[in-house]
């Protein structure tokens, strides 16, 4: 079949026009994701289907039993296997309490020293602009701060112990207010998929009756997502803590030494989500630039369309309680059909290196 030129024009539009779109999407996903941050942490969290456990490898803490201090009995079942022990919490933050004492120098008094100095030198001067009928406010203030300076920094080493205490008690009080959910939900993780509970008759019901099928499905979803509710509360009590630690230094103590951060075993700094958290917004804005270029539009299709085939593979649309990916599906479609197409070369600058490209390969056979 061959097409007239009124086809090849339409033709020609359609592959430059789908390629922008498909371009100006993925930039503006990634600009976005670069200005207001991202974390896969969620998305990985929630992955459903054959590949879900190495989705799910990716996390530092998926189930959420270092945040809880959650020990689990195999010589038990149920509920009763499950204890609730803070104590690597407490050591941890104990620890972090004596790092940043000794990182900031809590109670120099060297800098008490300097700051009396400096304090005393501002009276001076007050009381001679005193005398001579001039206005004081501004060295006041800054006499009073050194004043306040100098009390803070007296109590910086006591005031260090009451935020780990008030911090071990808030996360006892936590852990009291939620110890039956938690219980419950790890005494019955070997419960969620399916209902093995009743026999291997009704777990087979499960797996082949929608209405059960999905009402699993529903199960593991709400369990997920109060599971990544818990974790926000308990992240939450950390960097409330890491914060307030770090606020305890005055600023000659922040501006010489810098904040310090603790040592968190459920959240490495050089964890694969972390690397996947920088590299996706870049990926995205680079796919972005080069589609919509029309340059290196084979390899910038082909790396797209991989990535989307790892994301539609966390949540298979086969798979009871899944999160809707058909407009994956669909965007994955297209960039196979730009890749197939060479659509660069069309409106784009793949057009200039395919033919510098002939030029050279027809240079070359004529030598």
């Amino acid at each position: 079949m061959q097409l007239n030129r009124f086809h090849l024009v339409i033709t020609f539009i359609a592959l430059v026009l789908l390629r922008f779109v498909v371009g100006f999407h993925f930039f503006k996903e990634g600009t976005y994701k670069l200005k207001n941050g991202f974390d896969a942490g969620g998305f990985l969290q929630s992955a459903k289907g054959p590949l879900a456990p190495q989705f799910k490898a990716m996390l530092d803490d998926p189930d959420g039993k270092k945040r809880f201090g959650v020990e689990i009995d195999e010589m038990a079942a149920g509920p009763e296997s499950v204890k609730l022990n803070p104590e690597l919490t407490h050591a941890i933050w104990e620890d972090f309490m004596h790092r940043t004492a000794s990182h900031y120098r809590f109670g120099d008094p060297e800098l008490v020293d300097g700051l009396k100095q400096q304090r005393e030198v501002l009276a001076e001067e007050i009381k001679k602009l005193q005398t001579q009928s001039e206005p004081t406010k501004d060295l006041e203030v800054e006499r009073a701060v050194a004043e306040q300076k100098i009390k803070k920094i007296r109590s910086q080493t006591a005031d260090a112990g009451e935020i780990l205490n008030d911090a071990k008690q808030e996360l006892a009080t936590w852990l009291q207010n939620n110890q039956v959910d938690l219980v419950a939900h790890y005494g019955t993780e070997n419960r969620e998929d399916g209902f093995a509970r009743d026999g291997e008759n009704k777990a087979s019901v499960a797996l082949y009756v929608d209405s059960l099928r999905y009402q699993v499905g529903t199960i593991k979803s709400d369990r997920q997502k109060k599971l990544y509710g818990w974790k926000q509360e308990i992240d939450g009590m950390w960097t409330a803590y890491e914060g307030r630690l770090n606020d305890l230094a005055v600023k000659e103590q922040a501006d010489k030494f810098g904040t310090i951060k603790a040592h968190r075993p459920f959240d490495q700094p050089y964890s694969q989500l972390k690397i996947i958290n920088k590299v996706i917004p870049w990926f995205d804005t680079i796919v972005g630039v080069l589609l919509i270029l029309g340059l290196f539009t084979r390899l910038a299709s082909g790396a797209a369309a991989i990535f989307l085939i790892s994301v539609v593979l966390t949540q298979p649309f086969w798979i009871p309680g899944t999160a809707p990916t058909y407009f994956y599906w669909i965007e994955l479609a297209a960039l196979l059909v730009i890749f197939a197409t060479c659509a660069g070369r069309m409106g784009g600058l793949d057009f200039f290196l395919a033919s510098a490209a002939s030029k050279d390969t027809t240079a070359e056979a004529t030598v």
